[in-house]
């Protein structure tokens, strides 16, 4: 197999991984969002565990990074709408 095809083939694979993992961000971002608008959630350690996650996972999708003076709620559904 040549270089070129190989390259190609890498290509196509990677994008269909940052495609998934688009689809796996919009999933927990949803998750969240269900969780921090219906119950006493905010504040909690699997809360601050899952924002740590999500902040460090948004590189797979462009201008989901947090936004200067942007609160939670409003970097999630953010996210959310950029990753549907």
């Amino acid at each position: 197999m040549n270089i070129k095809i190989k390259i190609m083939s890498l290509q196509k694979h990677l994008k269909e991984v940052k495609k998934e993992n688009v689809k796996i961000l919009n999933s927990l971002v949803k998750s969240e969002l269900d969780k921090i608008f219906k119950t006493d959630y905010y504040g909690s350690k699997e809360q601050i565990f899952n924002e740590k996650v999500i902040s460090e996972n948004v590189f797979v999708k462009e201008n989901c990074e947090m936004l200067y003076n942007e609160n939670i709620e409003e970097w999630f559904l953010r996210i959310y709408d950029l990753t549907k």
